[in-house]
């Protein structure tokens, strides 16, 4: 917690804080890794893909 401090009222993490956090980041989120992405949200990657090509086009 000391190194934590050491870079106090700079606006900046100390390297422990950083780890901690990436730690704490990767247990939450590793179960959501293997999820499917929900239809709706593929339907709008789609629909927005679709979008760019033609404008891509009309340029």
């Amino acid at each position: 917690m000391a190194g934590d401090r050491q870079n106090f009222g700079t606006g900046q993490l100390g390297k422990a804080a950083q780890i901690r956090i990436g730690r704490r980041l990767r247990q939450i989120y590793r179960p959501l890794v293997g999820e499917p992405i929900p239809d709706d949200c593929t339907d709008l990657i789609l629909a927005l893909r679709r979008k760019e090509r033609e404008q891509g086009r009309l340029a």
